[in-house]
């Protein structure tokens, strides 16, 4: 600020001007010098109003980078749930479709966010629209289902719920909902099991029931048959009846393999030295029947040694063998291949050149009493595949004219090759 000072007062003003002029440059002086203060004070405020404005915008800046950060983890929270969530606005359009979303209602969230949610899915719902339900009437649907028409069709197990605000005001609806069908087959196969496994209690009662009465049978038909002469056309009769007897015996006998409690015995053998003890025995059998059979070997390793059941595992490859004997018309050949990969898996795969398997019916030949063999039993495979479960195992099967290949994994952690 400039403060006013008085010159040398002139000689021809009067003394009254004077006395007014100094009172005027005391009162511009006062004056000055209160604006002053009040420009330092001015100064000083502003100095605090930035430093507010700084330390606000500080925080203002944090704030957002949490609600950012917060805003990011939602987002990740919502693009990872393995649940579908749909949401909707007051004026039921859709607000929020994430990934599983798309996933499970076969739909891109492009197609759908900003749309009405009847429209978008008019075509599977059957105007039955729970999310809006819950919007219209204010009321949450807790564990319920739903069967949308998406492909074949789909089970949906949902949730629904109002969304508010902290002031109470609804926003919208909001629908979490989960595809069902693997519970639904989980479901149904452990329904089946546990029929299977109520009619294996009731046939291993039954079987030991008839495993008495069939063995008297068999005794007394040979002696009837020891009794007769041997020109007695009356033998033939009973020969049947010893093969029948024969027959029912090995229907029970693999009727109680197949129900009864079984536990395996594993031992560490070495592979290869196992198996060709078993492929030895089916050539020898090979050779009594007069089959020109090959059966080749294709170890990956010439030792392998396993962690098995030699026993059981036995029982599931001489299975398989005889079945590939039996398949082959005329000449042909079996192969053996067997590998230990780098995670301890035994891969052993039968293969065989015969008729094949018909598809209408590949399906169906692990179950229980099912055969196309006029002399079968139909639990064959049935009990190898149980044998290969207990192992932690599976068993596929791939067959056309020309090629049939059962493909045993068996974990076998531990074993070692060279």
């Amino acid at each position: 600020m400039v403060r006013a000072t008085m010159q040398t007062p002139q000689p021809d003003l009067p003394p009254e001007t004077r006395a007014q002029l100094d009172q005027v440059f005391e009162w511009f002086n006062a004056n000055v010098a209160k604006l002053e203060g009040a420009y330092r004070d001015l100064g000083v405020k502003f100095d605090n109003i930035s430093q507010e404005l700084e330390e606000k915008n500080q925080k203002l800046e944090a704030s957002f980078r949490v609600t950012e950060r917060v805003e990011n983890q939602l987002r990740s929270v919502l693009e990872s749930l393995d649940s579908s969530v749909v949401m909707i606005d007051t004026e039921e359009r859709i607000t929020l479709f994430n990934p599983s979303a798309e996933r499970i209602y076969a739909l891109k969230g492009a197609d759908a966010m900003g749309k009405s949610y009847a429209q978008v899915f008019a075509a599977q719902a059957d105007s039955h629209f729970p999310l809006i339900e819950t919007l219209r009437k204010q009321k949450n649907l807790l564990g319920h289902e739903k069967y949308w028409k998406i492909g074949a069709g789909k089970p949906i197990g949902y949730t629904t719920c109002v969304v508010r605000n902290h002031e109470g005001q609804v926003l919208g609806a909001v629908e979490i909902s989960t595809d069902l069908t693997n519970i639904k087959q989980l479901q149904n196969q452990m329904q089946h099991a546990k029929t299977l496994a109520a009619l294996g209690e009731m046939s291993a009662t039954v079987a030991h029931e008839i495993r008495n009465p069939l063995a008297g049978i068999g005794g007394f038909a040979g002696l009837l048959e020891r009794d007769l002469e041997g020109d007695d056309p009356r033998r033939a009769l009973v020969k049947k009846i010893v093969q029948g007897v024969s027959s029912l015996n090995k229907i029970v006998s693999n009727l109680l393999v197949y129900t009864r409690h079984m536990e395996l015995n594993v031992q560490r053998v070495d592979f290869v030295n196992w198996m060709e003890d078993i492929l030895n025995y089916a050539e020898v059998e090979i050779a009594k029947d007069n089959k020109e059979i090959a059966i080749a070997r294709d170890y990956r390793f010439e030792r392998m040694e396993a962690r098995i059941d030699p026993e059981k595992l036995q029982q599931v490859f001489l299975n398989l063998i005889f079945n590939a004997i039996q398949a082959i018309e005329g000449k042909g050949k079996i192969t053996i291949k067997a590998d230990l990969d780098e995670r301890d898996f035994l891969r052993v795969a039968v293969i065989d050149d015969g008729k094949g398997i018909p598809k209408d019916i590949q399906d169906k030949i692990f179950n229980p009493f099912f055969t196309t063999k006029e002399q079968g039993t139909g639990l064959g495979l049935a009990i190898v595949q149980r044998i290969v479960a207990l192992h932690g195992g599976d068993m596929q099967v791939t067959s056309e004219a020309g090629e049939t290949r059962f493909e045993i994994r068996l974990d076998s952690r531990g074993s070692v090759h060279g």
